[in-house]
């Protein structure tokens, strides 16, 4: 798509929408960038004015005036220049493909390979794995809700913190990683919510526990479909089982013009469907078995909850498979593993036991993962208590922790807790005997901690950006 004088407009500012805004202004379209939650400051407004010629607004604008709309896919349908849009055929892209778009002429890319990965679990894991085996002989850039990184040796180095898995981010971290001269072998990209199309090798690692974006108005699963239906000729995707079936019952199939390399989910491998890839698990040992045959077996780790990562253990190793990745690589990797940083991570609080589960992919499944691993960890029933901080930072993250999930959970769970510390404001309304509040996460550890005593558990898990 020539994107040269084309008169678009971005919707959602405070999701990725500026790194769109100011690309498509450098690539010469002229943009018209739209706050709808109002949420950022006069200050950047008025940057992308003056600095980048980008007209802003925080009102909707008449959508006759544009060649097209940008808007991302949880943004709600019923906002006015999307409804207007639909009632007068106004073409509009999402922020994911715009951004494929962007890539294509990107001649700093040439070269090199792009990963993407999505899928409501298991994408920085998967993702992270993934970059420790290709780093082992090649230069990899990883770009996760940790952060981004330049992988190396099987070791990371930090790029920079604190960036979102928006599309729009994609582009500010290909931007970083050339700035701080790096010029990688692979990018590897955790994308929330679907794919740009313009990867050469797409992950979709799990469609469930499904959940309703866009004022409930579809399903994520639905979205992140689109790693599979964008997907360029050439493209290998390597996909959770499960997107066959959910696409054929939509009448759909994977494109011909793509490879498709399908994994068992090891949460359900009850579900009966064949696969390319599937995990086994023994004693503290994995089997990884490819088309039938043993690939590798693989010795765990103790200290974390190596369970909780059979998805991406599976998913990494097939995506690593297909791109020449030594099957002996793909367990020293896997045996030098030892989880990432919240998610199911044994450390201490102040001397207390603390299951670390607070990260930007944590909901009430994963906190009920998080009990069942502290329950086994109890070695005397009658001394050792149990306290939970459980929550979100909403300002951090895009997709919360719903409300009633966390009152479902205290209504079923809380009697085996000692005390829960919600976190968040959303959680004020949610009551319990043995409930208290907190303002943060580190607010609600430091009471968790003054309340608990040196034999006892301290669960963190809060919906946070880390």
């Amino acid at each position: 798509m020539d994107l040269d004088r084309k008169k678009i407009a971005v919707l959602d500012l405070t999701h990725g929408g500026i790194p769109i805004s100011i690309k498509l202004a450098e690539l010469g379209a002229e943009v018209s960038a739209v706050d709808v939650y109002n949420t950022v400051d006069s200050v950047t407004l008025s940057e992308l004015e003056d600095k980048h010629g980008i007209r802003t607004s925080r009102e909707p604008l008449p959508v006759g005036a544009f060649d097209l709309l940008a808007a991302p896919v949880h943004l709600d349908p019923a906002y006015p220049m999307l409804a207007e849009a639909r009632n007068t055929q106004k073409p509009v892209l999402s922020h994911h493909r715009l951004v494929g778009i962007i890539l294509e002429k990107d001649p700093r890319l040439a070269g090199t390979r792009t990963i993407e990965i999505t899928g409501v679990k298991a994408k920085t894991s998967t993702a992270s794995l993934l970059a420790d085996m290709l780093s082992r002989k090649l230069q990899v850039v990883l770009h996760t809700s940790r952060g981004l990184e330049a992988w190396k040796g099987g070791m990371p180095s930090e790029i920079r913190k604190g960036l979102s898995i928006t599309p729009g981010s994609i582009l500010v971290a290909i931007d970083r990683t050339f700035e701080a001269g790096i010029r990688p072998d692979f990018f590897i990209f955790e994308i929330s919510i679907g794919g740009t199309g313009n990867a050469d090798l797409g992950i979709l690692t799990t469609l469930t526990p499904d959940y309703g974006i866009a004022n409930n108005s579809s399903l994520a699963g639905e979205a992140k479909l689109q790693l599979v239906r964008t997907a360029k000729t050439g493209t290998a995707l390597v996909l959770n089982v499960a997107v066959e079936k959910a696409l054929e019952n939509t009448g759909e199939k994977i494109p011909e013009a793509v490879k498709k390399i399908t994994f068992r989910d090891p949460f359900y491998p009850e579900s009966g469907e064949s696969a390319d890839f599937v995990l086994e698990t023994e004693e503290g040992n994995i089997h990884c078995l490819c088309r039938g045959q043993k690939l590798f077996t693989a010795r765990l780790q103790p200290g974390y909850n190596s369970l909780a990562y059979r998805t991406a253990f599976v998913a990494a190793s097939a995506a690593a498979l297909e791109l020449g990745v030594e099957s002996r690589t793909m367990v020293e990797a896997i045996e030098e593993f030892r989880g990432l940083a919240g998610r199911m991570q044994e450390k201490e609080l102040e001397g207390k036991a603390l299951i670390d589960n607070s990260n930007s992919g944590m909901d009430i499944r994963s906190a009920e993962k998080a009990l069942e691993y502290a329950l086994l960890k109890k070695k005397d029933e009658r001394k050792q208590k149990i306290f939970i901080v459980l929550g979100e930072e909403a300002a951090q993250v895009c997709e919360g922790l719903p409300p009633e999930a966390v009152q479902g959970f205290v209504e079923k769970y809380g009697k085996k807790f000692e005390r829960i510390v919600l976190v968040g404001e959303r959680m004020r309304a949610i009551k319990a005997g043995n409930v208290t509040y907190a303002a943060s996460l580190p607010e609600g550890l430091s009471e968790a901690s003054k309340l608990a005593g040196k034999a006892d558990i301290i669960i963190s898990s809060v919906k946070c950006f880390r």
